[in-house]
């Protein structure tokens, strides 16, 4: 796919946990992150750092992308150039960068939890709908092997009486 077919993307959030989303993202080629954006300027910087590391491994050229730091998401969203945003900012902070990225007419990809309260998730899920967006919830986890079969060993009485859950 040439440069001006792919789907530029911006990532929110640049720690460790969501280093995993941006590889398994930049291993298509019809999508290309060129933007990333954290508080800490030092995960900038890193998230700088991989995806530049990666994008010249892969290529075998070095300048292959020049990705874009940011120390305010906000200003990220302002790039009329991103068209998506990959967020994994921590737990507490997912609905605010979302909601500001649909209304930026970002599509996105968020890590679970969407929200922290009902009236939250609510909000998200209207402005996304209003504006037309796309929103993909990572749960991942969900749908692979040993978390299905242990559901279902649980939801057949297969381990006796659930007590409790932790």
């Amino acid at each position: 796919n040439p440069p001006s077919d792919k789907i530029n993307i911006g990532w929110i959030g640049c720690g460790r946990q969501g280093s995993g989303d941006v590889s398994a993202t930049m291993m298509f080629d019809s999508a290309m992150v060129v933007a990333a954006a954290d508080v800490d300027s030092k995960r900038a910087a890193l998230g700088k750092q991989r995806i530049e590391g990666f994008y010249s491994k892969k290529t075998g050229n070095k300048n292959y992308v020049s990705v874009k730091t940011y120390g305010d998401y906000k200003e990220l969203l302002l790039d009329k150039s991103i068209d998506a945003v990959i967020i994994t900012t921590p737990d507490h902070w997912h609905s605010q960068p979302a909601i500001e990225a649909a209304l930026a007419g970002k599509d996105i990809y968020l890590e679970k939890p969407t929200s922290l309260t009902i009236s939250e998730g609510r909000l998200l899920s209207d402005v996304i709908r209003s504006n037309n967006g796309v929103l993909q919830v990572g749960t991942q986890q969900r749908s692979m092997p040993q978390f299905r079969i242990a559901a279902e060993l649980v939801r057949n009485g297969r381990i006796g009486k659930l007590e409790t859950v932790k």
